[in-house]
């Protein structure tokens, strides 16, 4: 399927999602409604059609799989898309530090500590702690960094038992020391770089003048920072989510960070020029009526309705069914 091919099998909204140009945008994608079909179309159509950079273009997900399939599909449209940068947060965040590790302070083979390791350094660094204060002082240094808090920040949130902020300290300064990182410093490490390195942040706004998020709802603080910090102040900002479809709450993802009128970093107020367009992709594809309709009553019952309606107008077996965006309070 060459892009004029993939062109031809959007909808309408679809089809303006992809060709929208000029201001940030926000895409309100329910289950079944093609917004991969979108991403990576649009990838395509910026390289073919408007000769963008593929090396120019960034687009983030969270999971391999979603990468990979990100990365086939835009390619069968469009070979030099291959050249694009696809992946995970954290795939980008180990890409950036290695990329800048000297200038950081790091190895530049370094590794990344998962849990069990985050557990054996602590116990290294504050000997007095026993396995289960090690595994439950890393869980709450991880959230700590997915709230984008350092050990000089106020911790009382962590609701911890113990002097978290001392022992946050002696861990850093030990994993500083043995030139490796964990995986919460592959996102707030990126992040606080760009904020202090102005040549860093420079060359990153160069290098990428489209920035794609994808499942945006399941974005916590943390990478609701990286992502403001890579998108800089005139990039094509391309952010796709549905708060219902939010799964990493237990990783403090932040379903409002999308929802919200009132986000932080992205404010959806179509009244000023420059402020992102809001799509809403309303077709569901994959679900028949009697799914729908669960849903959308488990929703109107339990949830809270703030971006407006979704109409669905059909379900590939053309019934009509309709349903709201919600996050929970």
């Amino acid at each position: 399927m060459d892009i004029q091919q993939g062109l031809s099998v959007l909808n309408e909204e679809q089809y303006a999602a992809v060709v929208h140009e000029g201001s940030p945008l926000l895409i309100l994608a329910g289950a079944g409604s093609g917004k991969t079909r979108v991403i990576t179309t649009k990838i395509a159509y910026l390289i073919n059609q408007k000769n963008v950079e593929p090396y120019s273009i960034l687009s983030v997900t969270f999971t391999k799989k979603a990468a990979n399939e990100m990365r086939q599909r835009a390619v069968a449209m469009e070979e030099r898309a291959q050249s694009s940068v696809i992946r995970t947060f954290h795939s980008f965040g180990s890409w950036f530090l290695r990329k800048f590790s000297q200038e950081v302070g790091l190895i530049p083979s370094f590794t990344v500590y998962d849990d069990s390791d985050m557990e054996v350094l602590l116990k290294k660094a504050v000997p007095s702690l026993s396995s289960k204060e090690a595994k439950l002082a890393a869980h709450q240094i991880s959230l700590a960094k997915d709230y984008f808090l350092t050990p000089e920040d106020d911790l009382t949130l962590l609701g911890s038992e113990f002097d978290i902020n001392q022992i946050y300290f002696e861990y850093e300064k030990r994993l500083r020391a043995t030139g490796n990182v964990d995986f919460g410093d592959l996102i707030m490490k990126p992040a606080q770089i760009m904020e202090q390195y102005q040549d860093i942040e420079n060359y990153i706004h160069n290098r990428f003048k489209v920035v794609m998020v994808d499942e945006y709802q399941d974005t916590n603080d943390l990478q609701n920072m990286l992502f403001y910090v890579l998108s800089g102040f005139d990039k094509r900002l391309f952010a796709v989510g549905d708060v219902k479809q939010s799964i990493y709450g237990f990783r403090g993802a932040n379903p409002k960070n999308f929802a919200s009128k009132k986000n932080r970093y992205i404010s959806i107020d179509e009244s000023k020029e420059d402020d992102p367009k809001k799509i809403i992709l309303g077709n569901n594809f994959r679900c028949k009526d009697k799914v729908c309709d669960f849903i959308n009553f488990f929703f109107e019952r339990f949830m809270t309705a703030e971006t407006g309606n979704i109409a669905y107008t059909e379900d590939g077996n053309g019934v009509i069914c309709g349903h709201s965006v919600y996050y929970t309070d």
